[in-house]
């Protein structure tokens, strides 16, 4: 069944495109030009490619993740930033930059 979904990536809205719906599962499959388009909104809004691998490294008595230096330049972190860390679910971690006003 065609219908019109949503494409997101990263929570970044790419647009919505016809696409063919699994009846039974729900599984969307896209045209090979809708996710050409996907892929070139993406670029623009410069989150394509930002996810990568990161090994867990120690510091001291704590654990360390090293973010990407294209990740930290998207999101417009550097040494000093303050940030609140919690897990959003049982394997996944959100770490969240403290607003200025916040900071004390």
């Amino acid at each position: 069944m065609k219908e019109k979904r949503k494409s997101e990536l990263y929570g970044f809205s790419l647009g919505e495109y016809m696409a063919e719906v699994c009846p039974c599962c729900g599984e969307i499959f896209w045209s090979e030009q809708d996710v050409a388009l996907m892929e070139r909104k993406a670029k623009e809004k410069g989150i394509w490619g930002l996810e990568q691998r990161a090994k867990i490294a120690v510091a001291g008595n704590s654990l360390i993740v090293r973010i990407p230096q294209k990740l930290a330049k998207f999101l417009r972190l550097k040494k000093g930033t303050e940030v609140i860390i919690h897990p959003q679910d049982k394997d996944k971690l959100l770490i969240e930059e403290i607003p200025e006003t916040k900071q004390s």
